[in-house]
């Protein structure tokens, strides 16, 4: 039973000291299971190290640099693609037919609300 409903429900006198040691106890046990990340400590990483949880850092990866092949001449190319943030998460579609020129033919994009990322994928095609 935490201390703020020992407090009401069994007459224990109420603690701050408590409450704060129970609250310690769980993050040890959130930080033991890896559940805690750094981003669940924004702006307060020197209290995590206080209390002993420490974080790899991130590394950020390298942006990749894509490049469209145009498709052979009199030829068209159908390129699509679909994401969500989260998965399921907010999601969108688009997709677009360029000539052998570069040249679009057609463009389209669309919201499609909560969907899984394999989802947004299918239906931007």
């Amino acid at each position: 039973m935490d201390a703020g409903n020992a407090a009401k429900y069994r007459g224990v006198p109420f603690s701050t000291d408590g409450i704060i040691l129970e609250v310690q106890c769980h993050l040890r046990t959130l930080y033991a299971a890896r559940t805690l990340t750094s981003t669940q400590w924004k702006g307060d990483l020197h209290q995590a190290a206080v209390m002993g949880f420490i974080f790899r850092q991130q590394v950020p990866q390298a942006p990749s640099i894509m490049r469209w092949h145009a498709p052979s001449p009199s030829w068209f190319k159908f390129n699509t693609d679909g994401s969500s943030l989260g998965n399921p998460g907010l999601a969108g579609a688009a997709g677009i037919i360029r000539d052998s020129a570069g040249y679009v033919h057609l463009a389209y994009q669309f919201a499609l609300g909560t969907r899984t990322s394999v989802l947004a994928e299918l239906t931007a095609v």
